[in-house]
């Protein structure tokens, strides 16, 4: 049975099919045809100018209906081949038209889009594969030294379920369709329109990844939530037709979605769309784009408030995203430059929290009225403490079914809320019922999160094993990435090689000390040609940390 068989398990628990949620019948593709029957002519998508160094082809210029011919091509294309509606498509891209035309096209065809993170092995993409039945792969031919369609087409052949590996960009492969000539020639694209039953916004658009301590599971949302978890980030900044976005999140996220995507999508403006994060980049093109809302990873915070106001003379708003508590921000400068700053927590994929202002490090107790207009319905996202004392999360953006359907009838892990539709986060928290505040601990129990990449911290230690015998990964804080691999304990003779085991079990990079794969060059901050530099030391602690920011910078991921 295809997610679409069963209106209970697509809609959600307790949710009527005569329920119109926050979007009402709009889906993420009919936002764009919207935007392109009012806006036509109008700039809607640019590529970055470094996007060439990072995962080749030349940058796009896109209008609205350029983007919206695009994307009825793509999708008439994978109705041609077959695809079912409400199938399963993997896809990893980094941010790039590719990456938004990629996601509209599949919601168009009527499948579901399931981000694989950039920054996983081969080990962890073919389990999530397995575990979410995925019909077809979608993919980028290439995001910097990685070679997504290599790694995706033998992860595939590990998936019986898998019937196609697509890519856009990079070179052809055994095994991987290539797309491009599709987006090359798309004159005769004929309007593509599904017709469902029901609400088409309450069927699911994407299924994230996230990670418990017995694994990684899938979180499915619906159109409807999705763009709830947009308009959450659409209220913080009120983007109009003339605003112009700057976008450096990985779009593999529910955050990278919620934060960029969709309030592109909601006001009709123009979305530049900037591959895994060079922070120089970023900085020079804000006044040439005449950017207007960015945003960034948290970490990126100092670097745009530090910057004078001639190199952002139209910025207005920043969207920051932090993984853990955020530090405090010096905004004086930035208010009188008229600049707002919002920092959103990311709880896994379970929802963003808008901190308040001033106080980068605390949520609102309860529903957040910031957000809700007032605490009225609908309530996008409301915070209470549990029984044991940690975060639970419940509101319009927050998912309430299992995915696959019957996933809640299995083992562990998969997603579940209680009753009255609280996530438990496993974030520790403490209130301040005086001042209806929450404050947030820094660590999920059980999990090693790595520049905002979350894995269960037993499989971690557990692949350790199978590759060396007695040993075990040494996972460490880091002031940047949160935490990180520092290096490894145990028998120095199983040492010897270890490395190498880890990469071929086919273990994220992140998850291996060193620098095994940073020969080449290496998209961060400047990312003009440069001269290679030599390998490191795999197992060498001084090379340890730089080699781990080097692999998640090149992932774009939030901090």
């Amino acid at each position: 049975m295809t997610p679409g068989g069963d209106p209970a398990v697509i809609l959600g628990k307790g949710r009527k099919a005569s329920s119109t949620g926050v979007a009402g019948r709009a889906t993420l593709d009919g936002l764009l045809r919207r935007a392109a029957e009012i806006r036509p002519a109008a700039r809607a998508l640019a590529d970055a100018p470094n996007r060439p160094h990072l995962i080749g082809g030349e940058p796009r210029q896109l209008t609205w209906a350029e983007l919206d011919q695009l994307v009825d091509a793509l999708a008439g294309h994978l109705r041609q081949m077959g695809m079912p509606t409400d199938a399963v498509v993997a896809t990893q891209f980094a941010m790039s038209s590719e990456a938004v035309i990629a996601l509209l096209a599949l919601s168009r065809a009527g499948c579901i889009t399931a981000p694989i993170p950039l920054g996983w092995g081969r080990r962890e993409t073919a389990a999530h594969l397995q575990r979410l039945g995925a019909r077809a792969i979608l993919t980028a031919g290439r995001i910097g030294p990685l070679d997504c369609a290599d790694m995706m087409r033998f992860a595939a052949a590990e998936t019986f379920s898998v019937r196609f590996v697509l890519s856009l960009g990079g070179p052809a492969l055994d095994g991987v369709i290539p797309l491009d000539d599709v987006l090359a020639a798309t004159d005769g694209a004929q309007r593509v329109e599904l017709e469902r039953p029901d609400n088409p916004a309450d069927h699911v658009a994407i299924i994230t990844a996230d990670a418990a301590a017995e694994g990684h599971f899938g979180v499915a949302r619906s159109h409807n939530e999705v763009v709830a978890g947009g308009l959450a980030a659409f209220m913080a900044g009120v983007p109009d037709e003339h605003f112009v976005f700057a976008a450096a999140l990985a779009p593999d996220t529910f955050a990278g979605m919620a934060l960029q995507i969709v309030p592109w999508l909601m006001s009709g403006g123009t979305l530049i769309a900037h591959p895994p994060l060079a922070l120089r980049i970023i900085l020079d093109r804000l006044a040439a784009d005449g950017v207007t809302h960015a945003v960034l990873p948290v970490a990126a915070a100092g670097a745009v408030l530090g910057c004078p106001l001639a190199q952002r003379p139209a910025l207005r708003h920043l969207a920051l995203l932090a993984r853990r508590p955020a530090g405090d921000f010096d905004l004086t400068e930035a208010e009188a430059d008229r600049l707002a700053v919002d920092v959103f927590h990311g709880f896994g994929e379970a929802a963003i929290v808008r901190t308040l202002k001033g106080t980068p490090g605390m949520l609102m107790l309860g529903p957040d009225i910031h957000t809700s207009g007032g605490g009225q319905s609908p309530i996008l996202v409301e915070s209470r403490i549990g029984a044991d004392g940690t975060l639970e999360l419940r509101g319009a953006m927050v998912p309430h079914a299992a995915f696959p359907p019957g996933a809640e009838n299995g083992l562990p892990p998969f997603w579940s809320v209680d009753a009255e539709g609280f996530r438990q986060t496993g974030f520790p928290a403490a209130t301040d019922k005086q001042r209806k505040t929450l404050t947030i601990g820094s660590r999920e129990a059980g999990i090693v999160s790595i520049g905002g990449r979350r894995f269960p911290e037993a499989g971690l230690r557990a692949t350790y094993a199978e590759a060396g015998g007695e040993i075990a990964p040494v996972v460490r804080p880091d002031p940047l990435l949160g935490e990180r691999v520092a290096g490894v304990v145990g028998d120095g003779r199983a040492i010897v090689g270890l490395a190498d085991r880890l990469v071929d079990s086919g273990l994220t990079p992140l998850g291996i000390p060193g620098g095994t794969r940073q020969a080449g060059q290496l998209p961060f901050e400047d990312t003009r040609p440069r001269e290679e530099p030599p390998l490191l030391d795999p197992l060498s602690e001084s090379h340890s940390a730089l080699a781990q920011l080097l692999s998640v910078a090149r992932a774009a991921a939030g901090y």
